[in-house]
């Protein structure tokens, strides 16, 4: 994820053609960032049930 926060911007100034495809990959690692958030706080909820 970090990898292609930092290679993503560079391809869109290296080729400005690929400047779609540098979107769509921002937008895909923003919802692999949001699913994995859902995941977490869904796992840390029923963790402080089962200790209650």
């Amino acid at each position: 994820m970090i990898v292609a926060i930092i290679v993503l911007p560079i391809i869109a100034v290296v080729s400005p053609s690929d400047r779609d495809f540098v979107l769509y990959a921002f937008y895909f690692c923003g919802l692999l960032e949001l699913i994995g958030l859902i995941f977490v706080l869904i796992h840390m909820v029923t963790l402080k049930r089962k200790t209650l």
